[in-house]
């Protein structure tokens, strides 16, 4: 099979698979304090204890800043996710997680990752690290063509 072949092969696989398992996670969402989006979010906050600038966190997420804007004010409003200034560059907010947002982010990622491990029971664990190592080549071969591309 030619290569474009089998790259529109892999891309329609990762989407559908990926679709399928986002499709899976909303049905059973319904035992998380917070909709997908905030989830995401906090996941991400929760691994960085620095704290992060709403662009850290649109490009840690691949999305727009205008995406997160919005979810993390409603966050700030309920008392997860605070805003503090920068000690370095008072220019400059951070967002971290408040004591209470870190006790909910570690709760509801034990309780996504729970949902994970269901959904994904009869993959075995050489089943999860082909697709672990084959997902990681994936990513790092076409973040170097995107670092390719800018040199051009």
């Amino acid at each position: 099979m030619k290569r474009d072949k089998l790259a529109t092969a892999v891309w329609v696989r990762l989407a559908r698979a990926y679709g399928l398992t986002l499709r899976e996670i909303r049905r059973r969402m319904t035992h998380l304090d917070l909709t997908l989006p905030q989830f995401d979010v906090v996941a991400q906050l929760a691994r960085d204890s620095d704290g992060m600038t709403a662009g850290d966190l649109s490009r840690a997420m691949l999305v727009t800043a205008g995406n997160v804007t919005g979810i993390i004010a409603r966050l700030s409003a309920r008392g997860i996710v605070e805003r503090t200034r920068d000690p370095n560059d008072a220019r400059v907010v951070r967002l971290r997680l408040s004591p209470a947002g870190r006790r909910i982010a570690l709760r509801e990622i034990a309780k996504e990752e729970h949902q994970l491990g269901e959904i994904f029971a009869r993959l075995n664990p050489a089943t999860f690290q082909r697709v672990i190592d084959a997902l990681d080549t994936l990513r790092h071969a076409v973040d170097d063509s995107d670092a390719s591309e800018d040199v051009k």
